[in-house]
């Protein structure tokens, strides 16, 4: 079976910081899954992205289980932290 990554686990795989990768997930610039209402990442496509420099391509089938991403989804059931804006 293959292994799926969290935000937090891709960010630290990466060394970005776990608002980098949110960010992407919602401008669509990185491949994941949206599993009911959580988001994760397979490493074999997450190599795949990186071996080709970051671009991200999505499949037009796959698509629409992604249509609807919200910024909730993006936290796991965690209080988003509030940045004292």
């Amino acid at each position: 079976m293959e292994n799926y990554l969290t935000i937090e686990e891709l960010a630290v795989y990466l060394k970005l910081a776990e608002q980098t990768i949110r960010r992407w997930v919602l401008n669509r610039e990185i491949p994941f899954h949206k599993i009911r209402k959580v988001i994760r990442f397979r490493v074999s496509e997450i190599e795949k992205w990186i071996d080709n420099d970051g671009v991200y391509k999505q499949k037009q089938n796959n698509a629409s289980s992604q249509d609807e991403i919200s910024e909730s989804d993006l936290f796991d059931g965690k209080i988003q932290e509030s940045d004292g804006n």
